[in-house]
Formats: C-alpha cells, sequence, structure tokens
C-alpha cells in the first residue's frame, strides 16, 4: 500500500516537472530571457567578476551569503549566465512547487487539468512579462507566494513534527526570498502572517499546546533563520570602508527613492551651510554623484534630515511622525485610482477573484462558514490596502514592487478558493452561475494572453533598438581596452522608454568592463573605488581630466549624442580648473545611427 502511495506521489512529482519543464521551453523558443533594468545587470556584473575582473559577493542589493554562492559559481565556471540561471530557476521552480502541489490536492482528473491550465494561463499570460523580463525584486515576490500557496494548502495534521516538516518548503522559500530582496520579503510578510492566523483560527480548537507548538516553532525558526543570514551579511559588511558607504547608500536611497532633492535656489542657505555649491547640487539633479567626492554620507544625511525638518511646511507631509512624500488624502486618491487601473490585468484578475471567490464559495455557504470567507475576504483587502496606502504615501507605485502585492493577494485568493470551494453541487441555480463564470472567465483569459503577447512583443521590439546601442557601446569599450570610459548616468538608463539591460543566456560575455556609471547604487562603495585603482585613478573627477601618462590608461566620458555638457564645465571651473570638451569619436550601431559620444576632457 505504501508503494503505491509512493509511486502516484512520485507520477504526480514528474508529472509537475514535465508540465514547468514545457512552460519554460515554450518561454524559451518564442523569447528570450531579458534581465529588466540596469540594477539588475549591475548585480551580474558584480557576482560574474565583469565589474571588477573578480566575482565577488558584495553586490551590495542581494544578502551577501546568496551573492557569495553565486560568485562561487562564476569562479568554477565563468562562462555561465549563473545568475540569470538562478532567478529563472526560483521563478520556474516556484511553478513546479504549485504545479505538484494542485496535482496533489485536486481529487479528480478534471480538476488537477482546470487547476493546471489556470496556472498556465497565470505564467503566459497575466505575469508573462515578469517571466521573460526578469527583475530580482519580482523574483522575491514570486519566491514569497509560492510559500504562501504552499502553506495554506499544506494538508492539516496535529503533530506538530510533521506539520514543521510539511511547511519546510515554505519556509526555504521565505528565507530564500529574503536573501534575494530583503525589502520586498518584510514588505510582504504581513500577507503571510495572516495566513498564519486564518489556517490557525481554522484549527478545531486554537488555544491548545499542540496549536502553539505548530505554529510558534515555525515562525521562530523562519525569523532565527532570516536573522542568521542578516548577520553574516552584517559581518561580511562590516569593515570601516563598507560600514560608511553603507550609511552612504542607506541616505541615498532616502534622498531619491524616498523624499527627494530639495531645489536649490529655495534652499539656498541650506545649502551654503553644507558647503554643497549650485554645481555640485547640478551633479545630484542628474546623478552623476561620483564625479564630487565631497557629496559624503555627510552631505546627503544633512539633506535628508533638513526634508524631514521641513516636512509638513514644503512638498513632504508629516503623518504621526512618518515622512512622506504624499499626505493621507492624497495617498487615498491614489489609491483609488490604482484600483482601477484598466492597464493592469493583474489588477483586473485580483478583483474577478475576488468576485468569484464571493459567488462561488460565500454566498452558497451557510453560517460560520459564510462569516468565516468574509472575514478572510476584509482581512485581506484591510492588509493590502494599508500596504498600497503605504506605497501611495511614498510614492513608490512601481511595477516591480507592485507586481509582488498584486501575486501574493491573487495566489492567497486561488488558495482560500481551492479550500473552500463546495465539493458538492449546490442546486440548479449554483450550477448556471458556475457555468457562466467558467465561460466569462474563459473569454477574459483568451482577452488578456492576447493582449500581453502583443504587448511583451512591442516591448521586445523596443529592447531591440536599444540593446543595438548598448552593444555598440560595449563592443566600442572592449575594442579600446587600455582606456577607461565613465558613463553619464541618464545616458546609461534607458532608449525611447525601453531600459538599456542585456539578454539573460545569449551572447554571455562575463569579461570585464573597463566602463563604469558616473553614479547609481554602487557609485563610491569599495568596490567602484576597486574598479578604479585598477586603473591608478583615485577618483572619478581626477581620472577624466588626467592625461595619459607612460602606460595609465585614458578617462573618457560617454554620454548621449549631442547632449549638453555646458554643467560640467562649470563643475571644473568652480574647482578652479579650466577643461575644453573634445569629442574624440562617436559609436555607432551596426545600421550606423549615432548611440553616444566620446569626450576627452582636456586641461587649459
Amino acid at each position: 500500500m505504501m508503494d503505491d502511495r509512493t509511486g502516484v506521489k512520485a507520477a504526480k512529482v514528474c508529472g509537475a516537472f514535465v508540465y514547468t519543464l514545457l512552460l519554460a521551453l515554450l518561454l524559451s523558443v518564442q523569447f528570450d530571457f531579458y534581465y529588466d533594468l540596469n540594477d539588475d545587470t549591475m548585480i551580474k556584473d558584480i557576482v560574474s567578476g565583469a565589474y571588477t575582473g573578480q566575482p565577488s559577493g558584495y553586490c551590495i542589493q542581494m544578502l551577501y551569503p546568496l551573492a557569495w554562492c553565486i560568485a562561487l559559481f562564476y569562479k568554477a565556471i565563468p562562462t555561465v549566465s549563473w545568475y540569470g540561471l538562478f532567478l529563472c530557476l526560483c521563478q520556474f521552480g516556484v511553478v513546479f512547487l504549485i504545479a505538484a502541489r494542485l496535482l496533489s490536492v485536486m481529487q479528480s482528473a478534471r480538476t488537477r487539468f482546470v487547476a493546471l491550465a489556470v496556472e498556465a494561463f497565470l505564467v503566459l499570460g497575466l505575469f508573462l512579462r515578469e517571466f521573460v523580463v526578469v527583475q530580482y525584486s519580482v523574483t522575491s515576490g514570486f519566491c514569497m507566494a509560492g510559500a504562501l500557496f504552499l502553506f495554506l494548502t499544506a494538508p492539516r495534521t496535529d503533530k506538530p513534527s510533521v506539520f514543521f516538516r510539511k511547511n519546510l518548503l515554505p519556509l526555504l522559500l521565505v528565507v530564500m526570498s529574503f536573501m534575494i530582496r530583503t525589502e520586498v520579503c518584510i514588505m510582504l510578510l504581513p500577507f503571510l502572517l495572516l495566513a498564519g492566523l486564518m489556517k490557525w483560527c481554522g484549527e478545531e480548537r486554537f488555544f491548545t499546546v499542540v496549536n502553539f507548538r505548530k505554529y510558534i516553532t515555525l515562525i521562530v525558526t523562519a525569523l532565527l533563520c532570516m536573522t542568521a543570514v542578516y548577520s553574516l551579511d552584517l559581518v561580511a559588511y562590516r569593515g570601516s570602508e563598507w560600514a560608511s558607504f553603507r550609511s552612504f547608500f542607506d541616505a541615498r536611497t532616502k534622498l531619491y527613492d524616498f523624499y527627494g532633492i530639495p531645489g536649490f535656489e529655495d534652499n539656498r542657505d541650506f545649502y551654503e551651510s553644507i558647503g554643497l555649491s549650485r554645481e555640485s547640487y547640478t551633479l545630484l539633479e542628474n546623478y552623476n554623484f561620483a564625479l564630487d567626492e565631497s557629496i559624503d554620507t555627510w552631505r546627503l544625511e544633512s539633506i535628508v534630515a533638513y526634508q524631514e525638518q521641513l516636512a509638513g511646511k514644503g512638498g513632504l507631509h508629516d503623518t504621526f511622525g512618518f515622512v512622506s512624500r504624499n499626505s493621507v488624502r492624497e495617498a487615498l486618491w491614489k489609491y483609488r485610482a490604482q484600483l482601477w487601473d484598466n492597464r493592469s490585468f493583474a489588477s483586473a484578475a485580483v478583483i474577478v477573484m475576488y468576485l468569484m471567490y464571493g459567488i462561488l464559495c460565500v454566498v452558497p455557504a451557510r453560517g460560520k462558514q459564510c462569516a468565516g470567507g468574509v472575514l478572510k475576504i476584509l482581512c485581506v483587502m484591510a492588509v493590502r490596502s494599508v500596504l498600497w496606502l503605504y506605497l501611495c504615501m511614498v510614492d513608490r507605485v512601481l511595477d516591480r514592487v507592485t507586481t509582488p502585492l498584486l501575486v501574493m493577494e491573487l495566489v492567497m485568493l486561488v488558495s482560500f478558493f481551492i479550500d473552500d470551494f463546495p465539493r458538492k453541487e449546490s442546486g440548479a441555480a449554483f450550477r448556471k452561475v458556475k457555468t457562466l463564470t467558467g465561460v466569462l472567465c474563459i473569454a477574459g483569459v483568451l482577452a488578456v494572453l492576447t493582449a500581453n503577447q502583443w504587448e511583451v512583443q512591442d516591448e521586445y521590439g523596443r529592447r531591440a533598438a536599444a540593446d543595438a546601442r548598448w552593444n555598440a557601446m560595449m563592443d566600442y569599450c572592449r575594442k579600446n581596452g587600455n582606456n577607461y570610459y565613465v558613463i553619464d548616468v541618464y545616458s546609461s538608463t534607458s532608449y525611447q522608454g525601453a531600459p538599456y539591460s542585456e539578454k539573460m543566456f545569449t551572447d554571455v560575455d562575463n569579461s570585464y568592463k573597463n566602463f563604469d556609471l558616473c553614479g547609481g547604487w554602487a557609485a563610491n562603495s569599495p568596490i567602484a573605488r576597486q574598479k578604479l585603482e585598477r586603473y591608478r585613478f583615485r577618483d572619478i573627477q581626477g581620472a577624466l581630466c588626467s592625461g595619459r601618462t607612460g602606460r595609465q590608461a585614458k578617462a573618457y566620458f560617454v554620454v548621449n549624442v549631442d547632449k549638453d555638457l555646458g554643467w560640467l564645465i562649470q563643475y571644473y571651473a568652480k574647482r578652479g580648473i579650466t577643461i575644453e570638451l573634445r569629442r574624440t569619436d562617436q559609436i555607432r550601431t551596426e545600421a550606423q545611427e549615432p548611440a553616444f559620444d566620446v569626450y576627452e576632457l582636456v586641461r587649459k
């Protein structure tokens, strides 16, 4: 008997594996996999060794233990795109785990087919872009969503040891999410805690020693694991240079991502009090702050503190000590607009799922079951509303932030639907409603699949145009390997709305890159200084205006074609250095379209 059960379980696992493999092959045949943003390519460059010449776990955004492990693979086989492979394995691994669980919990062949078809719709329809244009924050969200689904659909048991063993995979997924993108994991934890509370409340008796052992043990273990990997990260970055940079990084994040930079003319007295000139302020505006070594941690923290002091008087708002860009009232209006965002298929799918759960699960139920369903809906809506209001208040309603929220909410509602759907027919009226709902869902699925295919294809066309320019720039730098190139930050972000990035598995080249941005989140870090030291440069400011002496490299400035660089001349003039900008070359695509200008800074 045990052998039969083992064989059936193995068959379901194999079926889930084949199903996931087919989805992955279908996507790989139809699309190339991209890193979404230059943030992702920067992480890849650091862990692969393309940034400094040696694979490093100090990629700043991910926790060090995970980045260190990925760097080890690059040290072993440098030609493989390990970071891209890791992100894809995480995302398709979650698809596999969910498919295996669906095959396990569904009782008939028909319901299993429907369940796998729904999952395929989520992958090929709603979240097609996220699976082929991969962003590490979204990958972290997928891991959390997988943990949520596996936890909510795990079979009930009264034995604490069995309960812990059955929830080991969700635990590992949470820890993985925490290491990939800590902020996303923490943002999504309220959904997971709500799921735990609801499952605990679903036990026959709440206050029992067994239940406390089951749930508290799982929570404590998760917290201990996250504390352990975070502690390892702190130990890795404990050096004085890294500790100073982390403070700089936090201040920079607050300033750019949450508070914004106060205008110079209206706040001239403040800027003069911290020794920041108009020319240096311009570098903060155009993100080329790495050019000026005086823009240090103290000055960034001073600007942040100044913004907090002005909260309620200027552009920022102070709500009970919480500083944000939008007031609660403004956030409510933004949240209302997001609810009816007709451009987001995922938002529409969440609304449809609320309606389906209410019509097919709550309405036919009676007594405590009906009340429990209503309570679930209210609790999920409360959690999602608080999180969305927070994002609206801090003005961080970005796709890479909101997509994990929508995925978590959708997965939680689907889990409730699986658990609470009536197993017996509830009359002719219910059967008609169920049939009508199914027909409408099929029509919606076909519409979304078609629309999303067109959207992704359109984005691929725009990315191809951006790729042609970015690849031409990288090829130019490789051909001139004895030189060093500093790229204007806003010239390195996107072209006609398509971000500059790279394909994951096509033309993989992890060799050293002899260029860097003049700002960004890795600027002024120890690894950025290590990159400069490779060419015996002390800083970017000195590198750009230093002539070639002996075998020392020459540094050039790269910008978009015909971009005004008056701010660069004024910055050096403020420091008593008169320069002339001499365009030495122009980088062109294979179609001979101008892409970037290359400038030499010549002292007069």
